[in-house]
C-alpha cells in the first residue's frame, strides 16, 4: 500500500528483467542458503570441512553475481546498489583454499603442526608395518598364524592367530572370529610402536579439529 515501496520493487523488477534478457546465465549458481549453520557458529559450533567450502562456495559465486551487475551499474542502478551490498570476503575465501582442498580434507598447508605431525605419523606407520611384516613373514611364526595377513581391530594392528597356538606369540587380544578358531593380536614386541601411532593420529585429529574451529570462528566475525 506504499506507493513508493511499489515503485521501487517496480524498478528492481523491470532492470532484472532487462539484465535477464541480456544474460539469461546470471544466476546464484553455487550458493548455498549457510543461515541456519552460521548462526550456529555463532554460538562457537564448530563448521566441518564440507560446509567450509559450501561458506567459500556461496562467497564465490556472490563475488561473480556482484561484479557481473556492478560492472552495468548504469543500465541497472537499483539492482547495482543491491548487488553492492554482497560482501566478497576474499581473506576468508583464501583462507579456506589455503586450509580444504576440493576433497573436503584439510591439507598439510592449514599449519605448520599439522605437516609436522603428518610426516611423524608417516613415518611411525612405516616402522609398525616393517615390524609386523618381519614378524609375520618369520618361520618362527609360520605354524601359529591363521592366515600371513595384518589387519587392524580398534584402531590397532593386529595379526590373525590360531586359537591353540595363542601362546606363540605373546600379545594383546583385541578381537576374535565369530568361531572362535582365530584370534585378532597385537604382538607385545610392537605395542610401543603402535602407542606412537596412535598418539599421533590424536595429535592429528586435534590439530584439524583447532584448524576448523579457527575458520568457524573467521565465518562467524563477517557473519
Amino acid at each position: 500500500t506504499d506507493a513508493r515501496e511499489v515503485q521501487a520493487r517496480l524498478r528492481i523488477t523491470s532492470e532484472a528483467k532487462a539484465l535477464l534478457s541480456v544474460q539469461p546465465g546470471i544466476s546464484v549458481g553455487g550458493a548455498h542458503d549457510l543461515r541456519p549453520l552460521l548462526k550456529k557458529a555463532e554460538v562457537g559450533a564448530t563448521l566441518d570441512a564440507p560446509t567450509l567450502l559450501d561458506v567459500q562456495a556461496t562467497l564465490m559465486s556472490g563475488k561473480t553475481l556482484r561484479r557481473a551487475i556492478t560492472q552495468n551499474a548504469a543500465q541497472y542502478p537499483t539492482l547495482s546498489d543491491l548487488a553492492g551490498q554482497i560482501a566478497e570476503c576474499p581473506k576468508l575465501v583464501a583462507e579456506i583454499a589455503r586450509c580444504i582442498n576440493d576433497r573436503s580434507e584439510v591439507m598439510d598447508s592449514a599449519s605448520s603442526a599439522l605437516a609436522r605431525i603428518r610426516r611423524a605419523l608417516s613415518v611411525a606407520r612405516d616402522r609398525l608395518m616393517d615390524r609386523l611384516n618381519k614378524l609375520v613373514a618369520s618361520p618362527e611364526y609360520a605354524g601359529a598364524l591363521q592366515e600371513s595377513i595384518i589387519t587392524q581391530r580398534g584402531g590397532r594392528y593386529v595379526i590373525p592367530i590360531k586359537a591353540e597356538h595363542k601362546g606363540r606369540i605373546a600379545g594383546l587380544v583385541h578381537d576374535q572370529s565369530t568361531s572362535g578358531a582365530t584370534l585378532f593380536v597385537e604382538p607385545l614386541a610392537i605395542v610401543e610402536l603402535g602407542n606412537t601411532w596412535r598418539q599421533l593420529q590424536l595429535d592429528e585429529q586435534h590439530e584439524v579439529e583447532r584448524i576448523l574451529a579457527e575458520l568457524t570462528a573467521q565465518v562467524a566475525e563477517v557473519y
